[in-house]
C-alpha cells in the first residue's frame, strides 16, 4: 500500500483540489483501509478507480483525516503538574485586572480548552485576584467547533471530570452535561488551519504571547515539514515566560525540532 498512497495523493490534489500530502504516509495508509473498509472494497486498484470517479468520497476521504477525538483532562499527568506547579505561578505573577492568556491549538470538540479553562477559574477564585482568563481554541474542522461551543457532552465524556467540577462546570439534563454560561465565556473558538503561512497564530487573539500554548495529540498525524512549520508557530506564540503542552506521544518530536526545554521529568510541558 506504501509505493501506491502517492497515486491518491496525486488523485486527490490534482482531481478533487485537495492536499494530503501534508500528513504521514503511515496515517494516510490507515485511513485509506478504513476508507476501502467502509465501502467494501478490498482492492486497492478498485479503490483508486472509485476514488477518481466519486466526489463524494473523496470529500469523505479527505474528512476523514480531520481527528476530532477529545477528553476532559485527557493529558491527566500533565493537567496535574500543571495545577499543582506551574498555574498557581502564572495566577501569582499576573497584575490585578490582568488576563491570562491560552492557546488550545487543534482543540477538536474542546474539552482540553475547556479543562484548562475550568483550572484556572479555581485557582483564580482561590487566589481572590481580580483577573480573567481567556482560551482561545482553535481548530479546521467546523462540525468539530460547532459541538465544542454547544458545551453539550455525553455520559461518557465527562468520566476524567471530577464530581466537584461536574457539579460547579456543568448543568445535567438527562443523560447530558452542558458547560456554564461563566466557564462557555472563557473560551474562544476559532476556525483556523495550522499551516497557514499568512499568520504565526489564530487572528482573533490579536497577537501571541500566551501564558500556555497546548496542542496535544496533533503533530503526529502529519509528516516532518509539517510539523516543522506548526512547532514554529506554537514556539512563537509562547511568551517568554510562558509554557508549550503537547501530548505525551509528542514528546520527542518537540525535544528533536526545537531548543525548548522539558520543565518537567514526568510531562511534556517546555519553556523557552
Amino acid at each position: 500500500m506504501k509505493k501506491n498512497i502517492g497515486k491518491i495523493i496525486k488523485s486527490m490534489e490534482h482531481l478533487h483540489k485537495k492536499n494530503i500530502s501534508i500528513f504521514n504516509v503511515t496515517f494516510l495508509i490507515e485511513t485509506v483501509e478504513r476508507r476501502m473498509k467502509s465501502v467494501e472494497i478490498i482492492s486497492f486498484v478498485e479503490y483508486f478507480d472509485y476514488l477518481e470517479k466519486n466526489a463524494k468520497e473523496a470529500e469523505l476521504l479527505f474528512d476523514s483525516m480531520n481527528i476530532n477525538y477529545s477528553e476532559f483532562f485527557r493529558e491527566s499527568l500533565s493537567f496535574e503538574i500543571l495545577e499543582q506547579n506551574i498555574s498557581p505561578g502564572i495566577v501569582a505573577r499576573t497584575p490585578e485586572g490582568g488576563e491570562i492568556r491560552v492557546w488550545s491549538a487543534g482543540c477538536a470538540t474542546g474539552q482540553e480548552a475547556y479543562s484548562i479553562a475550568m483550572q484556572f477559574l479555581d485557582i483564580i477564585g482561590n487566589s481572590k485576584k481580580n483577573i480573567r482568563i481567556r482560551v482561545f481554541a482553535s481548530d479546521i474542522c467546523e462540525a468539530a467547533l460547532f459541538k465544542a461551543e454547544k458545551g453539550t457532552y455525553g455520559i461518557n465524556d465527562i468520566q476524567n471530570v471530577t464530581i466537584r467540577r461536574l457539579n460547579k462546570y456543568f448543568v445535567k439534563t438527562g443523560e447530558t452535561y452542558t458547560i456554564i454560561p461563566e466557564l462557555r465565556r472563557c473560551v474562544n473558538f476559532i476556525k483556523y488551519d495550522m499551516l497557514d503561512l499568512s499568520s504565526a497564530n489564530p487572528p482573533e487573539s490579536i497577537y501571541g504571547d500566551f501564558d500556555i500554548v497546548m496542542c496535544s495529540n496533533m503533530l503526529m498525524y502529519y509528516e516532518s515539514d509539517s510539523q516543522r512549520v506548526i512547532i514554529n508557530k506554537l514556539k512563537q506564540a509562547v511568551s517568554p515566560t510562558g509554557y508549550l503542552v503537547t501530548g505525551e506521544v509528542e514528546k520527542k518530536i518537540i525535544e528533536n525540532c526545537t531548543m525548548l526545554k522539558n520543565v518537567s521529568a514526568y510531562g511534556p510541558i517546555f519553556i523557552k
